[in-house]
């Protein structure tokens, strides 16, 4: 109970401190004005307006509409003449400037997620009711930022060749990004970073998996949904405020809206063995493998519209993967004569084995493909072993073939987003998704029976609330919950039902394995909580954005390796002695404590910007981000840690260690994973 005080107290004092760090950077900033207006899911049309003289124009009213959804905001410029409209959902808009004495100037501009749209206008001067319409729409350009930004539009994410229609895709084709080649999780790297220090968000909310800190990439792996996605940006050094979390490259997704007009796609795509060429390995194998089946359908189709024009609109976006694809594996298997010889001699002296030695050959012998394996000449596995009614010498004792195990992968998505307009003032939108994936692990050249299927089904809820204060003063507040499953298992249990214990080989006993039992089932469930709000604020020649990032992970983790009692054959040079006769190598018995750890933890990031535009050709920025990670505890106080560091451990002062017993190194029953973890993350950050 006082350790719970104690986490409390400290988590009390962490808040106070955030508050109060944030309180004195907004009275800094406060007296010495600015901001940077941009945010994860939104992102600013800026602007100057200006005579035939180039002379600035102030007090201007500037209006800008959406063209997709009719909404108006209005603002007036500057004694500088700019303007500024933060916080925009990315699409096309109208800029119109009216001023007194003036034509009015009408021109095109596009938003694009955190980036500075540059529209200047320039003004006429007239004495009639002409209006001046700008052809082009003006595309985004970074004028205040030092990052690295490459922006992805709809066609394009729509135009890149992408099998499987993995989502993490586009962002490799970023400067900077590699793919990850050198191992360890995370499929790409971006400026030397390890591919773990990648995030992903979509419409601001993380869009990770915090048991490896990582999002998941590839086919049936939860990355379907480039049929909803409207915009994409890689930002591959982030030096803005609203950046944290991690520092590698800042991926950020922004889904589709319904528009005042109707709109929608279908799209199939197919691929199977007419298509492709047989594997290399299968070539060259007497006789030639032929070329295993393989078949992948995918689909998407989406549509949009309003439901109350001018007011309320929906999106619903649905994608599919169906897929067999060949795992070539070369496979070894024992000869019949070599197969009769050890179940003989097992007979003999240990007919307690027999049984499951038996089941064994039996499986090694109806395995798909067997028929076509080939003796392995030679064979220094059995050069020493003794083995009556067989000779090592003369007989060979291994075969090999190439095995083309399949097993179907699916994936399905259903999205849906409603838009409403509140007011003049606000605007609100929803968004659900739910993901059912069922990816095929591990398969088991041997048999089906021991193929590994995984089902990773995943839920996710968004609500975003746009609210503008007035011309100068924007805020956008997210609030999202998902939750995720990801359980790996063998696919029929028959896989526990042919053996009581699972049946490993290695090293000197190179027939083929079974997928480890011990290893199933594994696997995690992860909820996540998310609250975000950014507030933008005009002011002369200054731009400030303030907002905080509040997330809180619930794991509850299932990764256990050994749920099964284990059989080793092998790992010694007497490994295949042993195995003839009917001994292993070693025995592992199943000793889990318990079938689940639930772990929880949470992270908080707040900043406070400004940009300071000293003069036409010359920008500050001024930025404080602090981050708080928390120390992970276990529900059911699990963990379990070094009494003191190494230097002070009993086992290490002792003049005896090997008597010193294991439990007074270490403690158990801990609920915090580490003795401390940093109070406060600071990261200032300056540009011009």
């Amino acid at each position: 109970m006082s350790a719970n005080k104690d986490t409390e107290g400290e988590q009390m004092k962490t808040s106070v401190v955030i508050s109060l760090l944030l309180l004195a950077f907004f009275a800094t900033i406060v007296v010495s004005p600015s901001l940077m207006a941009q945010s994860l899911i939104a992102g600013d049309i800026v602007g100057t307006v200006a005579d035939p003289s180039h002379a600035v124009v102030s007090n201007a009213k500037v209006t800008i509409k959406s063209l997709d959804t009719g909404s108006t905001q209005v603002t007036t410029t500057n004694n500088e003449g700019f303007y500024r409209f933060s916080l925009l959902k990315p699409g096309r808009y109208e800029v119109s400037v009216s001023q007194s004495g003036f034509a009015p100037v009408t021109q095109p501009v596009s938003a694009a997620v955190g980036q500075n749209t540059v529209a200047n206008i320039n003004l006429s001067v007239t004495s009639t009711a002409q209006t001046i319409e700008v052809s082009g729409s003006v595309e985004p350009l970074i004028i205040t930022d030092a990052s690295i930004n490459t922006a992805f539009t709809e066609q394009q994410m729509q135009q890149l060749p992408n099998a499987g229609g993995d989502i993490t895709n586009i962002a490799q084709s970023s400067p900077g990004a590699s793919m990850n080649n050198t191992g360890g999780y995370g499929n790409f790297t971006v400026n030397g970073l390890p591919a773990t220090s990648n995030l992903f968000t979509t419409n601001g909310e993380n869009n990770m998996d915090p048991y490896f800190n990582i999002n998941n990439s590839g086919a049936t792996n939860l990355t379907l949904g480039s049929n909803e996605v409207q915009e994409v940006t890689v930002v591959a050094n982030a030096y803005s405020g609203e950046y944290g979390q991690l520092s590698g490259a800042q991926v950020t997704y922004v889904t589709k809206s319904g528009t005042n007009q109707f709109h929608g796609n279908a799209q199939y795509w197919w691929n199977g063995r007419v298509m492709n060429a047989n594997d290399w390995m299968n070539n060259n194998t007497d006789p030639i493998t032929p070329r295993p089946f393989s078949n992948a359908n995918q689909w998407a189709a989406s549509v949009g519209g309003p439901i109350v024009k001018n007011r309320t609109w929906f999106f619903v976006d649905t994608e599919g993967l169906r897929f067999v694809l060949p795992n070539v594996i070369s496979t070894t298997i024992p000869t019949t004569g070599f197969a009769n010889a050890v179940l003989a001699n097992v007979q003999a002296l240990q007919p307690a084995e027999l049984p499951t030695y038996q089941k064994l050959f039996q499986l090694y012998a109806g395995a798909p493909g067997a028929g076509n394996a080939q003796v392995i000449p030679n064979s220094t596995y059995c050069n020493s072993v003794v083995l009556p009614g067989f000779n090592a010498q003369t007989q060979n004792c291994a075969q090999r073939f190439q095995a083309t195990p399949t097993a179907l992968a699916s994936e399905w998505i259903l999205a849906f987003r409603i838009d409403q307009k509140l007011g003049n003032a606000d605007n609100l939108f929803g968004r659900y998704k739910m993901d059912h994936g069922v990816q095929p692990t591990s398969l088991s050249a041997i048999s089906p029976n021991f193929d590994a299927i995984s089902n990773q089904p995943s839920w996710d809820l968004q609500l975003n609330e746009v609210h503008v204060f007035g011309p100068h003063v924007t805020n956008s507040f997210t609030a999202a919950g998902s939750h995720y499953v990801a359980q790996f298992q063998q696919s029929q249990p028959l896989a526990n039902n042919t053996f009581p214990y699972s049946i490993i080989t290695s090293g000197a006993v190179p027939f083929s394995s079974f997928n480890a039992m011990y290893d199933f089932p594994q696997g995690r469930n992860i909820t996540q909580y998310q609250f975000i709000d950014d507030l933008s604020w005009s002011h002369g020649k200054h731009s400030f954005k303030f907002g905080g990032n509040w997330r809180r992970y619930d794991v509850s983790d299932h990764n256990f390796f050994f749920n099964y009692p284990g059989v080793y054959f092998g790992y010694v040079p007497s490994g295949m002695q042993q195995f003839v006769n009917g001994m292993a190598y070693q025995y592992r018995q199943a000793d889990n404590l318990a079938s689940n750890v639930p772990i929880a933890m949470w992270g908080l990031g707040a900043y406070g910007m400004d940009e300071w535009a000293v003069k036409s050709n010359l920008k500050l920025t001024l930025a404080l981000r602090v981050e708080r990670n928390s120390n992970p505890v276990c529900q059911t106080n699990c963990f379990a840690n070094y009494v003191s560091n190494w230097n002070t451990l009993p086992s290490y002062t002792s003049s005896d260690p090997g008597n010193v017993p294991y439990n007074k190194d270490i403690a158990t029953g801990r609920h915090q994973a580490y003795p401390g973890v940093d109070a406060l993350d600071l990261s200032p950050r300056f540009g011009f």
